[in-house]
């Protein structure tokens, strides 16, 4: 693999990591500093509102001072308040420094698409094919590094993103830079199709948390345990590891739109059987139904990532990378909010769980047809003047 994807990959690990290895040490932090469950729940949430409110700023700095420059900068800034967060005397200091930790992160984490895009121009879907694999891997794994060095310590939880800060400072020295940025935000949203295909990105992470949240609620309904419903959400990180550069390298084939289209699709049809599968079994048949997602989602997130800053125009490639971001977690803010919304109302228009799941499970299906109405349209090759590659390339690390 190229040492530059490694880098960026590196990068996408260390976010993820740190987000999701705080959630079994919660009740440990809870302990250590004797506050309530929102209390300690809100030192993850400092850090998401930190990212949230730093991507666009972000992207508009990297283009006066250098992405690739501003990605170490970060990554030194998250490696050094990891460090001041063991040390941290209180939870006010701790609010602080994660939220500090999260303008970090949208350093690192909300400059990889660009990077990886100009990186690899003829491997675009691939790259960002394993930055959603990179993704699933850090989702997957720091639940279960934050509970281990929580047995330890809360502190040893704080200091599990460095390792992969320091491989990605170690393997950063050649990247590349974004192409010169003088382009605006207004210049960006009004580029043919890149609206449309922005708003399909966050329906698409609306759609994913969202049927996440319904089927938690639906699965704790039937009696499954907190550990048996994590187990099995498990199955949806574990496809994208495993899928994603698959669906990478056949969207730099078969076009961008072309793939996001199929795997709208796809999830447009797997969803209205998502609904009905657990029904049928409350643990088997939601495994099936994660499982049929699974192959739509790996297609469209690739596809549809890479298609976004394909038509970005020249100049505006790190507010697209910083817009993807701010897309995503709007997407999930929204998926969250109305899985939740649509189950209370359903709980009150139907006697039982079940059917409440399945209406929330369609009205999010639903979503995804939306998206797939709006990567409809020309070809990648009409809409942006070029064909999409057919081969990856050997000097991309493909």
């Amino acid at each position: 693999m190229d040492r530059r994807l490694f880098a960026l990959l590196s990068g996408v690990l260390l976010g993820t990591i740190n987000e999701s290895s705080l959630a079994p040490a919660l009740p440990l932090l809870q302990k250590t500093f004797a506050v309530g469950p929102e209390a300690a729940q809100g030192v993850v949430s400092m850090g998401l509102l930190g990212a949230a409110l730093a991507y666009l700023p972000v992207a508009g700095l990297a283009g006066r001072v250098g992405a690739a420059k501003l990605f170490r900068l970060g990554l030194l800034l998250h490696a050094l308040f990891a460090l001041l967060l063991a040390l941290a005397p209180g939870v006010w200091a701790l609010y602080l420094l994660r939220f500090l930790q999260g303008l970090a992160t949208a350093m690192v984490v909300g400059l990889v698409p660009g990077l990886a895009a100009t990186a690899f121009p003829s491997a675009r879907g691939y790259a960002l094919g394993m930055v959603a694999s990179t993704v699933a891997t850090g989702t997957l794994l720091g639940p279960a590094l934050g509970g281990l060095a929580a047995g330890k310590s809360l502190s040893l939880v704080f200091l599990l993103p460095l390792p992969a800060a320091f491989l990605a400072l170690l393997l950063s020295g050649d990247l590349p830079s974004l192409p010169e940025q003088g382009g605006s935000l207004k210049q960006l949203l009004s580029a043919p199709g890149f609206l449309r295909a922005l708003l399909a990105t966050g329906l698409y992470f609306a759609h994913t948390l969202g049927t996440t949240v319904a089927l938690s609620f639906h699965l704790g309904a039937e009696g499954l345990s907190s550990r048996a419903i994590g187990g099995l959400l498990l199955l949806g990180p574990l496809q994208l590891l495993l899928l994603g550069a698959w669906a990478g390298r056949l969207a730099d084939r078969k076009g961008y739109r072309r793939v996001a289209r199929l795997g709208a699709h796809l999830l447009l049809g797997t969803g209205v059987a998502f609904a009905f599968l657990p029904l049928i079994h409350p643990l088997w048949g939601a495994a099936l139904g994660l499982a049929l997602l699974g192959v739509g989602r790996a297609l469209f997130q690739a596809a549809n990532n890479a298609l976004v800053l394909s038509l970005a125009p020249s100049g505006t490639e790190g507010l697209a990378s910083g817009a993807l971001s701010v897309a995503r977690s709007l997407g999930q803010a929204l998926g969250s909010a109305l899985a939740g919304g649509s189950l209370g109302l359903f709980h009150r228009a139907f006697p039982h769980h079940g059917p409440a799941f399945a209406a929330a499970a369609l009205l999010l299906a639903g979503l995804m047809g939306l998206a797939a109405l709006l990567v409809r349209g020309k070809d990648l090759a009409q809409e942006v003047g070029h064909a999409a590659p057919d081969d990856p390339g050997s000097e991309e690390g493909a």
